[in-house]
């Protein structure tokens, strides 16, 4: 199954959470957006209330949601919409997933983040102690339903994290690094040129087998940079694909992420390690050994020669620890 992206405003998202009461809805919804929903579905007594996506996002809390969705009966051919950030998204799409062995979801992202990437692609998953992402399943939405109008409750922290996935989709993408570095951009012509281009890969690779594999562009460092760090997912993308490519000396993707940064208006102190003085070394290095890419030889790294030409680049992990140990941040 391939997802529907749709693209709605408020009111006719609206519409469309009303025209799917044909039928009982069950909902995993971020309380930080209730004001933003009809009022039905405030109130309704088949909804999963995240306080605290990101911190939630575990077995416990799991557990939890599927306990409650079981007891208010629902049902192989019922629905979960998932309305909230990447983390409610990939909670609830691993709930779908697991439940009854699997039900139809719909996915409303309403963050950058989730727009560009966290809800496309079917990548489900809970968060464990030792990592970030180690359990989950491959489990599509049916539908995507994009609002843009969800951008205006974010904060800078959050619009900065999209953005870091932006930047990585314009390192992968001519046309997108070109839509980025025209005078004027359209923020939602962006988003959809990224969902599209990621639902296009998505189509052909779902598990991760081929160009998917792209998509991790500067996740391998990124996550541990967030496990360490607790700093939002993009920003730490951000990071990770900057030291990445200065420890492959990778210049002209150097060039064109600095030329993404500043377009994008990303901020350099929250992507500068040399920032950040509770940055533990030993702490980072056991996060990057348990990053669920790794391989029994190492690591496959994904570098980037030129403007939408990744290229695949196994590594063992002491390598990869003396290249970037050599580094000046990574010396004090």
């Amino acid at each position: 199954m391939t997802s529907k992206i749709l693209s709605y405003k408020q009111l006719e998202l609206a519409n469309a959470l009303e025209r799917k009461r044909e039928k009982r809805i069950f909902a995993i919804l971020d309380s930080k957006i209730k004001n933003m929903l009809p009022q039905w579905l405030q109130f309704s007594p088949d909804v999963f209330w995240m306080q605290t996506p990101e911190d939630q996002k575990n077995l416990e809390t799991f557990a939890e949601a599927c306990e409650f969705f079981l007891k208010q009966g629902i049902q192989r051919g019922d629905y979960i919409i998932a309305v909230g950030g990447g983390a409610t998204t990939d909670f609830a799409g691993f709930v779908a997933a697991t439940i009854h062995r699997g039900i139809h979801w719909i996915a409303v992202p309403t963050t950058l983040m989730g727009m560009v990437d966290a809800a496309i692609g079917g990548k489900t998953a809970l968060n464990m102690p030792l990592g970030k992402n180690l359990i989950g399943a491959f489990h599509e939405p049916e539908e995507v339903w994009i609002c843009t109008d969800y951008l205006r409750t974010l904060s800078s922290h959050d619009v900065l994290s999209g953005k870091g996935e932006i930047l990585k989709y314009g390192l992968l993408n001519q046309e997108i690094y070109d839509l980025i570095m025209t005078p004027t951009f359209e923020m939602e012509e962006l988003i959809l040129k990224c969902a599209n281009y990621k639902q296009s890969v998505v189509m052909n690779d779902l598990r991760d087998q081929s160009q998917r594999v792209f998509f991790n562009l500067g996740h391998t460092l990124g996550h541990a940079f967030e496990h360490v760090l607790r700093i939002p997912h993009g920003i730490a993308i951000t990071m990770g694909i900057k030291y990445l490519f200065k420890a492959y000396d990778q210049k002209e993707g150097l060039q064109a992420f600095d030329k993404l940064f500043k377009k994008l208006d990303l901020d350099e102190d929250k992507t500068d390690l040399s920032q950040y003085s509770r940055f533990n070394k030993k702490d980072f290095w056991q996060a990057l050994s348990h990053d669920k890419k790794r391989t029994s030889d190492g690591v496959n790294l994904v570098l980037l020669d030129k403007i939408g030409a990744p290229k695949i680049s196994p590594t063992n992990l002491p390598m990869l620890k003396s290249r970037l140990e050599a580094l000046s941040d990574f010396k004090g």
